[in-house]
């Protein structure tokens, strides 16, 4: 739907990477489109979009589930925005009730706005706090926002939320499947995309945590190794 593959999360450098890995795979990629209907009576034989083409097909992949459901907690009366607001234990502003996951809109310190996140690690995450808050040890959620994604021999690592990036700083080489790419903001690093570099996904989610200022020379020095950086 978007103008670009993983719009929402990587910079057009990376976007432009996983592109043409899945076209030299013999993928064919429609970007900027919006399905409305499908062909077909017993089974699919089209997928109708907004701009009045039809793709051929005989089977389809449909994924669902980025709205979140809050119809339950809006009867209840609790206070929703993109999804339901909770505080960093979980607890939503009915003090008796909790929430956790892909629905719980929570306010993130070490990000300093308010998330909601659809991730494995996050509804891990929050699901401890909370359990920890109910049997009275209250355990605030404050992690670093972190996801990947395998696609064909590639393992995409991703820390922190690189929105509202000024400067990025690629380390190592695209052309050789293994880089990783730092965001910064006035200098301080807010996320990292590593592909095939888990060091280096580590040493960000630590950078981001600690909120440090470093020259993008040494982000970009291979001779530094990863768990350096910063210190």
């Amino acid at each position: 739907a978007e103008d670009r593959v993983l719009a929402r999360v990587c910079a057009p450098s990376l976007s432009e990477y996983y592109a043409g890995i899945h076209r030299s795979a013999g993928v064919t990629l429609k970007t900027d489109a919006k399905v409305v209907g499908f062909d077909g009576d017993t089974a699919v034989t089209g997928v109708r979009c907004a701009d009045g083409s039809t793709i051929a097909a005989d089977m389809v992949l449909v994924g669902i589930g980025i709205q979140p459901n809050v119809e339950i907690a809006e009867q209840a009366g609790l206070d929703v925005d993109d999804g339901i607001l909770v505080d960093e234990y979980g607890r939503t502003s009915d003090p008796a009730i909790f929430a956790a996951g892909d629905c719980a809109n929570h306010d993130n310190a070490i990000v300093g706005r308010r998330l909601r996140l659809e991730s494995v690690p996050n509804a891990m995450g929050q699901a401890r706090a909370v359990a920890a808050t109910l049997c009275g040890q209250d355990k605030p959620y404050r992690e670093v926002p972190w996801f990947w994604s395998d696609q064909y021999d590639l393992k995409l690592q991703m820390a922190g939320m690189s929105q509202g990036y000024d400067d990025t700083v690629t380390r190592g080489d695209m052309g050789a499947n293994a880089f990783s790419v730092f965001y910064l903001r006035d200098g301080v690093v807010i996320a990292v995309d590593a592909v095939n570099r888990p060091q280096e996904f580590m040493a960000g989610k630590r950078l981001i945590t600690e909120r440090l200022q470093i020259p993008r020379e040494q982000l970009g020095d291979e001779s530094i190794e990863a768990k350096a950086l910063g210190k």
